[in-house]
């Protein structure tokens, strides 16, 4: 009676590469994460400058009685 029982944590061995696996594992989801969102903004973009091409944008009609507009400059 004694004999004091071992401690859980001192009675518990968890190999290194059971470690590195678990350390591993969420950053290959980071990464994963990552391109999937790089790939869906890259997509974004290319649709955006379809969208705002120059050849599908209505024609603008400015009126042509534009007021001109002179600055005297002091010599």
């Amino acid at each position: 009676m004694s004999a004091s029982p071992a401690s859980p944590l001192h009675s518990l061995k968890v190999s290194p590469s059971l470690i590195v696996s678990l350390v591993a594992t969420p950053w290959l989801v980071t990464i994963a994460t990552v391109q999937a969102a790089n790939g869906f903004l890259e997509q974004v973009g290319l649709i955006s400058e379809e969208i705002f091409r120059g050849d599908r944008l209505p024609v603008l009609h400015l009126p042509t009685n534009e007021v001109s507009v002179t600055v005297n400059h002091p010599d």
